[in-house]
């Protein structure tokens, strides 16, 4: 059976089939050797420790053709089972924190630049160090929603049912997605949707819940402005005059210490951090920080902006100096 890169390889059930042998025979090996594997810093050494597991089980299973490669770093996914040079199934390992009694993580961005192009099916290989338990399940399979942080992420769940993951409810598989020229284009409505309900729950009302970002620039936009479009989906606006007076005095100094240009009276990439991390408006912002004009200042007459930055010294020393900001 002639089968191209990266495409149908989980359809051939015999194939397949190994791989599921290859997964079981690995977590039994972690599992019997628990005392070695789950201890010290796991979260480091669980990634080594499954690709040796791997390299142990292949054999046993009968798979010594099968080729099995520690990718690591930030490349999607960890472990690759390489069946031939056009053909492999891929192994993402994960660790889970003890004290998170779900099995429920962090998967990676939407828009896999980092997927290596010819594994076909991925797996996930998850495990939680005290009690050490491991579970695996197919990629597809174990995605619950996206969450959108610097970049839209998909959200993992190993005990998710099948008719609740996330490809199921949007009715696309995920090899469908994956293809697509701009995988954002599957889920924007779902993230706006999702939205909206969250607000409905917290009866919160929001003017912003239309907004998406431009999903035919998504994969070209500077990091920034990724940033900017994504956070806009989650986060709750508020006006600067919302805003406690410490909150301000914080903020603006914090401003004037990230964007000294601001001195210059070029308010731009400040007046844009502050919508993009905290989703604070600010129509006058000028007038935060000058309304123009000059003052003396220990009998030189100098610009209100510098009058106003010496006002404000002891708040910018604490920043600066890394002190604990008190509220007066």
């Amino acid at each position: 059976m002639s089968i191209a890169v990266g495409e149908n390889l989980s359809r051939n059930l015999q194939t397949l089939h190994s791989f599921e042998r290859l997964l079981s025979c690995t977590k039994e090996k972690l599992l019997l050797d628990s005392h070695d594997v789950a201890k010290g810093d796991f979260w480091k050494t669980f990634e080594v420790n499954v690709n040796n597991a791997l390299l142990a089980s292949k054999d046993i299973v009968g798979l010594n053709d099968w080729k099995i490669q520690y990718i690591g770093g930030h490349k999607f996914p960890d472990i690759v089972a390489r069946i031939n040079e056009k053909q492999a199934f891929g192994i993402e390992v994960k660790t889970i924190s003890t004290r998170n009694s779900s099995w429920k993580i962090m998967g990676g961005s939407i828009m896999e630049s980092t997927r290596i192009p010819d594994v076909s099916r991925i797996h996930v290989f998850c495990a939680r160090q005290k009690p050490f338990e491991i579970k695996y399940r197919s990629f597809e399979e174990c995605v619950e929603d996206v969450a959108v942080t610097h970049s839209p992420r998909y959200m993992l769940d190993m005990d998710v049912s099948n008719n609740q993951s996330l490809f199921k409810r949007l009715g696309k598989t995920y090899d469908e997605i994956r293809h697509m020229k701009n995988p954002f284009d599957a889920f924007k409505e779902f993230i706006v949707e999702q939205r909206k309900i969250n607000l409905k729950k917290r009866k919160l009302e929001d003017d912003f819940w239309w907004y998406s970002p431009n999903s035919n620039q998504i994969d070209s936009l500077e990091l920034e402005d990724q940033k900017f479009a994504n956070k806009m989906v989650g986060l709750e606006m508020q006006f600067w005059n919302q805003l406690t007076k410490d909150v301000q005095r914080f903020l603006r100094a914090y401003l004037l210490i990230l964007f000294p240009n601001i001195i210059e009276g070029n308010y731009n990439d400040a007046s844009k951090w502050l919508l993009q991390t905290q989703g604070v408006i600010n129509p006058s912002f000028r007038d935060t920080f000058s309304a123009g004009g000059r003052k003396c200042l220990r009998g030189i007459d100098v610009p209100k902006i510098i009058y106003n930055i010496y006002s404000w010294k002891d708040d910018l020393i604490i920043l600066v100096s890394g002190k604990k900001y008190s509220q007066k």
